[in-house]
């Protein structure tokens, strides 16, 4: 393994677990952990669109947020199944991240909504940190799992 694949694998351990204790009842959130994932810009894209982040006060506040959404939903666990990680030069890769969200529904059924994202990772500061991510529909997933 590479140093720029140790790093990545770290920042993802650290990331998965962080993930996953903000689902737990009562929540155990690490905001300032989950802050320091990412880079001071960042962009998502997903089938709803392209967008931009800036890395600030906003994006702090916004975090408790998605993860209470993922709780109101019935979300328990978010783990990570796979981690592969592909260089792309030596500060630079990408982490194509098998996620799996166990759920029980308002009616009471459990259930995994699986899914993949892909990051984009950059070590140019000494610190991985993620600067892009593409995911894949999210409201639909949960649509068709009966929890929207």
């Amino acid at each position: 393994m590479t140093p720029l694949e140790t790093k990545i694998r770290a920042l993802f351990d650290a990331y998965g677990k962080r993930t996953d204790n903000a689902l737990r009842d009562p929540p155990e959130e690490d905001l300032e952990g989950m802050v320091r994932s990412f880079a001071p810009f960042f962009v998502e894209s997903s089938p709803r669109g392209v967008v931009g982040s800036v890395n600030d006060d906003k994006f702090r506040a916004m975090i408790p947020q998605g993860f209470a959404r993922y709780r109101t939903v019935g979300g328990r666990h978010m783990t990570i199944k796979g981690l592969q990680v592909i260089e792309l030069d030596r500060l630079h890769a990408i982490a194509d991240v098998d996620w799996d969200f166990a759920y029980t529904n308002k009616a009471g059924k459990s259930g995994h909504v699986t899914f993949t994202n892909f990051y984009f990772i950059t070590i140019a500061d000494g610190t991985p940190r993620i600067f892009a991510y593409v995911t894949p529909d999210e409201q639909q997933a949960m649509e068709e799992h009966g929890l929207l």
